[in-house]
C-alpha cells in the first residue's frame, strides 16, 4: 500500500497533480475509476474533483465535465469514510447536515485532523486541503464557532484573521512541494486579501508566478511568460511560452503561435505558428478565437499551409462571430473578391471600415468601392481621399487617374 493512500490513489494524484506535462492525466483518471469501482473512498474524492472541471484539476488533462456524477461520488466518498473527502465536500456543496450525519466520523474535526497527520507529514495534496480549510474559512464549522462565543466583535475577528493567515503557509508548502494547483488560491490571497482582515499584497503575485514557472508547472510558465512579455523581456517569455505549450497548457498554445508567426524570440515558420493555433481551435478554457482568426490569415495568404479560401472564410468568419475581429481585413478580402463566400460588397465595406488605421490596401480597397458605388450608395470625393491615403499604391493611383475635379465647384466627377 501507499504511504498515506492506496497504491492507485498516490499513483493517480502523481499524475494528475504533479508530473502535469508528463500527459499522464488519463492514466490517473483511470486508476480513479478502477479504485473507486473497488470501494476506495480516496478515489471516489478524487475521481470526483476531475469531473467538477478546470477549476479542481488542470484543464490540460481534458477531463470530462459532469458534475451530478461528481456529486454522486463525492457524497460516497465521504460515506466510504475518506478524510479528504470530508473536507473537499464542504467546498464542493454537498456535505450538508444528512451527509455529515451518516459519516464515519464522530465530527468534522476528527476529518480535518486525519488529513491535518497527514499533511504534517508531509503529504502535498493534504497540505493544500487544508490551506483551502483555512482560506475558505470552513475551520469555522468544522471547530463548530460562531461570533457569539467570543467576548467581542474584536476578538472574533482576531481569531478570523489568525486562522485564515495559516493558508498562506500550507499553501507554499503544498506548491514548493509539487503541487501546482496550491499557488491558485495563494495569488488570489496576495491580489484580493481577506475582505477587511488581511490587505492584499500584490507585489507577492509575481513571486509565485517565477516560483511555478521555476519548478516547471505549465500553468504558471505560462502566466509568468506573460509578464515577460508584457515587461519587455520578449525571448525569456517566448522560451516558457515554447515550454508551456508543449507541456500542453491550453492557454499557451495561441501565445506559442503568434511567436512563430512573427519571429519573436524564435525564427519565423509559418508551419510550426500554424501548429500551434490547430492545437488552440479546441483547447479548454482558452477562446480559441485569436487562433481561429490568424490561422484564417494563413490559409487566406497560403504561408505555412497550404492557400485554401475556403477554410479561410470559415475560419475569419468563425472568429468574427466570437467577437474577435483580427482577421477582420482578411475577412473583408474574401467578401470583396468572392473567396471562400459569393462576393458581397456591402459586407466588404463593413468588414474594410471596421479594420483600423490607414492600410494602403484598405484604402485602396474602399476608395474604388466608394468611387464605383459598390455595395452602397456612390460616393466619389470619399472615394477619391481614401485613394489618395493609399499614397504610392500602383491600383490606387490608377483607379484616381478616373477621375476629375470640375471646373468651377471643384467637386471629384468621374472623367
Amino acid at each position: 500500500m501507499g504511504h498515506f493512500f492506496s497504491d492507485a490513489v498516490e499513483t493517480a494524484l502523481q499524475c494528475i497533480y504533479y508530473d502535469l506535462g508528463a500527459g499522464r492525466g488519463q492514466e490517473g483518471f483511470r486508476l480513479l475509476e478502477e479504485a473507486s469501482a473497488a470501494g476506495d473512498g480516496d478515489a471516489d474524492c478524487l475521481l470526483a474533483r476531475c469531473l467538477y472541471g478546470p477549476e479542481y484539476t488542470w484543464p490540460g488533462h481534458r477531463f470530462p465535465t459532469d458534475e451530478a456524477r461528481g456529486d454522486a461520488l463525492m457524497r460516497r466518498a465521504v460515506r466510504r469514510g475518506s478524510a479528504i473527502a470530508a473536507l473537499i465536500a464542504m467546498r464542493c456543496g454537498v456535505m450538508d447536515d444528512e451527509l455529515q450525519e451518516a459519516m464515519p466520523f464522530a465530527s468534522l474535526r476528527e476529518a480535518f485532523d486525519d488529513v491535518l497527520g497527514k499533511a504534517e507529514q508531509g503529504e502535498h495534496f493534504c497540505e493544500m486541503v487544508i490551506g483551502n480549510v483555512y482560506y475558505w474559512w470552513d475551520f469555522l464549522r468544522i471547530e463548530d464557532k460562531a461570533p457569539e462565543d467570543f467576548p467581542s466583535g474584536d476578538d472574533f475577528r482576531a481569531y478570523l484573521r489568525d486562522n485564515a493567515l495559516r493558508c498562506e503557509d500550507w499553501f507554499w508548502k503544498a506548491f514548493r512541494g509539487g503541487i501546482s494547483a496550491g499557488g491558485i488560491n495563494l495569488v488570489l490571497l496576495y491580489t484580493e486579501g481577506e475582505k477587511d482582515l488581511i490587505p492584499p499584497r500584490p507585489e507577492k503575485e509575481i513571486e509565485v508566478e517565477r516560483c511555478g514557472a521555476e519548478r516547471g508547472y505549465p500553468p504558471w510558465q505560462y502566466l509568468y511568460a506573460c509578464d515577460l512579455f508584457e515587461a519587455g523581456r520578449r525571448e525569456e517569455a517566448s522560451l516558457l511560452f515554447r515550454k508551456a505549450a508543449d507541456a500542453g497548457e491550453p492557454r499557451a498554445f495561441y501565445n506559442a503561435g503568434y511567436l512563430y508567426e512573427q519571429g519573436i524570440g524564435v525564427p519565423q515558420d509559418y508551419a510550426r505558428a500554424a501548429e500551434y493555433y490547430v492545437r488552440a481551435l479546441d483547447a479548454p478554457s482558452a477562446s480559441p478565437a485569436p487562433a481561429a482568426a490568424h490561422l484564417g490569415m494563413l490559409a487566406y495568404s497560403g504561408f505555412g499551409v497550404p492557400k485554401d479560401y475556403d477554410r479561410a472564410f470559415q475560419l475569419l468568419q468563425w472568429a468574427d462571430r466570437m467577437g474577435n475581429q483580427m482577421g477582420i481585413f482578411y475577412l473583408g478580402l474574401c467578401y470583396t473578391y468572392g473567396h471562400g463566400t459569393p462576393q458581397d460588397y456591402a459586407r466588404a465595406r463593413e468588414c474594410l471600415e471596421a479594420f483600423p488605421g490607414d492600410d494602403p490596401d484598405k484604402c485602396y480597397l474602399l476608395g474604388w468601392m466608394y468611387c464605383r458605388g459598390l455595395g452602397g450608395p456612390e460616393d466619389i470625393p470619399r472615394g477619391v481621399a481614401l485613394l489618395q491615403k493609399a499614397g504610392d499604391y500602383p491600383e490606387a493611383k490608377e483607379e484616381l487617374s478616373h477621375y476629375r475635379k470640375t471646373l468651377f465647384t471643384r467637386q471629384w466627377v468621374r472623367r
